[in-house]
């Protein structure tokens, strides 16, 4: 294939990946709360599309990906419903409480109803592949790895890419392009 064939393609990835991440409903204030929690949800399936965690993360090769979330019953039931089936680069996704250890998680999710406990839990996880997904800049300030944020109306992320260098978290080039930036000092 030529060089032009290749930097066509990428394009074409590229492009595909933000649509899949940027194209979604948008989430007007007569909407109820469910339709955002469904974004979110689902912007949490993708993003384990995006990011590699190392194989220390996982007891072993057929060990489950472990989902788990601060947030009410009503959300919780929405992420098991779009993760139901789905599998983290052939790992069995399995949503689980958080546990004594928030390190027993791969991905662990803050709503913005749990912002008071999201600061003492985030610093167990400095340095451990978890990837902390919360709510707003000050989730970010306290050490999280990928906040939401509305905008326009719409729910977009920002990513501390540092955050994530420092758990072992390797995040797709994509990803990080459809994302708002975001490093301490940094606004998203």
């Amino acid at each position: 294939m030529s060089s032009y064939g290749r930097r066509i393609r990428m394009g074409t990835a590229t492009l595909a990946a933000a649509v899949l991440l940027l194209v979604r409903p948008a989430i007007s204030a007569q909407r109820p709360r469910a339709d955002e929690d469904g974004v979110k949800a689902a912007f949490l399936y993708n993003f384990t599309k995006f990011i590699e965690w190392p194989s220390s993360a996982f007891a072993d090769g057929s060990s489950p990906f472990v989902v788990c979330a601060y947030a009410d019953a009503s959300f919780r039931q929405k992420l098991e419903e779009i993760l139901l089936g789905e599998q983290v680069r052939g790992r069995p996704i399995t949503v689980a409480a958080v546990g004594e250890d928030p390190r027993g998680c791969h991905l662990l999710y803050f709503s913005k109803e749990e912002s008071v406990r999201q600061a003492g839990v985030l610093s167990k996880l400095r340095q451990a592949p978890v990837l902390s997904v919360g709510e707003g800049r000050l989730f970010l300030e306290q050490g999280g790895l990928i906040a939401f944020m509305l905008e326009d109306d719409r729910v977009r992320f920002a990513i501390s890419k540092r955050g994530a260098d420092a758990a072992g978290l390797t995040i797709s080039s994509q990803l990080l392009r459809v994302a708002r930036p975001f490093d301490r000092g940094l606004t998203p």
